[in-house]
């Protein structure tokens, strides 16, 4: 447990503090310099935040206790995603207005202006990236200098669930440091864990790089595994086989197989299997569609309920019943 007496960043630490310098100079030492203000000056600031610094990346669980405008003005340095777990936070970002809550995220770019306003209630789970090392990092991938060219949609709606992948894989992360700390002084650990989360992040999160990934590898698919993509999308209902894609593309099942697995990753089964979750997601969230999980699952082919409600679970980060509580 540190406090103010203790500025500088540190790899592992929890800091807190009722005084309102104080707690500015804190979060200042670990993102940039700020504005802190109160907005109720009858709360009490309790300031809290847990915070783990790993290579080009930090993470940290905070909140103010009090609801309070933060406004550092352009981040320069760092890209920063902000995930609420509780509470919400009415934001500005280059003059434009944006809420966000457990169910949107919002990413920062490090020249734009950023104005903050949380909730009394707000806490939230925070990275940090370093800009230099995920600008590297893009233009390793891409093969070609960008040129700082990486750019992120401000606000992430976590119902996406490369989105959410990405917040969970950052808080299981965080999690398993807390808990062993000496992890983030090994090498091979921090490189592993940057070379994760950066990768991740430029594929997962949308923004510039994955549009442009996404253009990049469509043009690049070979023609019978473009053809069964776009049949399979186009009728995700029907009773595919490998077999039945395979004389629909005109390719034998090996090669479609092998098609699938070089330029998707994935096999064609595991890609429709995908693509019927998502469908499946739909319809629990649409109130004109049946208001039974069971109904929805087996219509898309999901007949071991179990196994669909854990798989959905671990894609989305709530059980079928929670998504269909959520119908407008």
């Amino acid at each position: 447990m540190t406090d103010g007496h203790e500025q500088a960043e540190r790899a592992s630490a929890i800091y807190c503090s009722h005084d309102l310098d104080e707690t500015r100079q804190i979060v200042a030492g670990i993102y940039c310099d700020h504005r802190l203000e109160q907005v109720r000056g009858g709360e009490r600031l309790d300031y809290r935040q847990v915070h783990q610094r790993v290579g080009a990346l930090s993470f940290s669980h905070m909140q103010y206790g009090a609801e309070v405008r933060v406004a550092p003005g352009s981040l320069q340095s760092f890209f920063l995603v902000q995930v609420p777990v509780s509470g919400y936070d009415r934001l500005h970002v280059d003059g434009t207005e944006l809420s966000s809550d457990a169910r949107h995220a919002t990413i920062h770019a490090p020249d734009s202006r950023l104005d903050m306003n949380w909730s009394a209630d707000c806490s939230k789970f925070v990275v940090r990236i370093d800009r230099d090392a995920l600008e590297r990092h893009a233009s390793a991938i891409a093969g070609r200098e960008l040129g700082g060219a990486v750019a992120f949609d401000n606000l992430v709606d976590l119902d996406s669930p490369m989105a959410r992948s990405w917040v969970n894989t950052a808080q299981h992360l965080f999690t398993e440091l807390r808990g062993n700390s000496a992890l983030a002084d090994q090498a091979l650990v921090r490189n592993h864990i940057e070379q994760l989360l950066l990768t991740t992040a430029l594929n997962w999160l949308p923004g510039s790089f994955t549009r442009e990934g996404a253009c990049a590898a469509r043009t690049v698919l070979p023609r019978h595994v473009r053809q069964a993509e776009d049949y399979m999308r186009s009728c995700p209902e029907q009773p595919i086989t490998v077999e039945s894609l395979a004389a629909q593309v005109g390719v034998s099942g090996r090669t479609l197989y092998e098609g699938f697995r070089k330029f998707l990753g994935v096999s064609p089964m595991r890609y429709l299997r995908e693509l019927r979750m998502e469908r499946a997601r739909a319809d629990l969230l649409d109130p004109v569609r049946p208001s039974s999980v069971t109904a929805i699952a087996t219509y898309w082919g999901f007949f071991q309920l179990g196994r669909f409600a854990a798989d959905y679970r671990r894609r989305y980060g709530e059980h079928p019943r929670e998504t269909m509580a959520r119908r407008a």
